[in-house]
């Protein structure tokens, strides 16, 4: 946005310091050896001169609008809808992603995380970074999320839950130590994107999304990660375990 004002102010400073030349030069007597043209019939000229410039560079801003807001519709068909929410409640069947080799499976009340992909569309290099009220930080990657798709999700203190040998009532006023999270991904155009989350009241809620990466960088090398990671780092996938019966 910056960028673009500083090239619009330079293009009106341009317009005026001619406009400016213009009317101090109509007394040179260059203007009068070049034919017996008046000054009526030079500003004439100059005129039409002027308004073909600002009648280009209108099309051009016009067409470079238009590419701009394709460009921005084909980003935006390609992002996924999914959901984020912190479930209560025992583990089902399927993926579910870890940051500990402990044990932890099917049949007992957990507090842990929930992505369901509602779209079509593919999510590709998912990254979680969960912060806690305590100030640790899991770390959770995952390689990609079909359409449609439902992944669970363990951060350290689910497992440090599962250990506990609680009542229900207990288990209820469990409190969720989650502060914030930051959800990484790419979409299936090579964009990628920064979702982040807040615990409010003991609800996640999308705060803010912000584009890291919108050109071919991301599609070509989808190993890398965005800048927000050192440039030596590459992904790597988080444990999963398939819970089955």
């Amino acid at each position: 946005m910056v960028k673009k004002f500083k090239i619009m102010l330079k293009g009106i400073s341009i317009v005026l310091l001619i406009m400016i030349i213009i009317n101090f030069g109509m007394d040179w007597c260059i203007f009068d050896k070049l034919g017996n043209g008046s000054d009526d019939g030079w500003l004439g000229f100059w005129g039409g001169f002027l308004g073909a410039i600002f009648a280009v560079v209108g099309v051009w801003w016009q067409t470079n609008k238009t590419i701009t807001n394709e460009k921005e519709l084909m980003f935006s068909n390609a992002r996924p809808f999914f959901n984020l929410t912190v479930e209560r409640d025992t583990l089902n069947l399927g993926k579910l992603y870890v940051t500990s080799d402990e044990e932890i499976g099917l049949g007992r009340k957990v507090i842990y995380l929930k992505i369901d992909n509602f779209s079509n569309k593919l999510m590709m290099k998912v990254v979680l970074k969960i912060y806690t009220k305590d100030g640790q930080t899991d770390k959770i990657s995952i390689g990609r999320i079909e359409g449609g798709e439902s992944i669970q999700i363990a951060p350290s203190w689910t497992h440090d839950i599962y250990k506990m040998s609680i009542t229900d009532s207990e288990f209820n006023e469990l409190d969720l130590k989650i502060k914030e999270i930051c959800v990484y991904f790419t979409t299936e155009k090579g964009e990628r994107l920064k979702l982040y989350f807040q615990n409010i009241n003991g609800n996640i809620e999308n705060i803010d999304s912000e584009k890291i990466v919108e050109s071919n960088a991301t599609k070509n090398n989808l190993n890398k990660l965005n800048e927000e990671y050192s440039n030596n780092e590459v992904f790597k996938e988080s444990k999963m375990k398939l819970l089955k019966k």
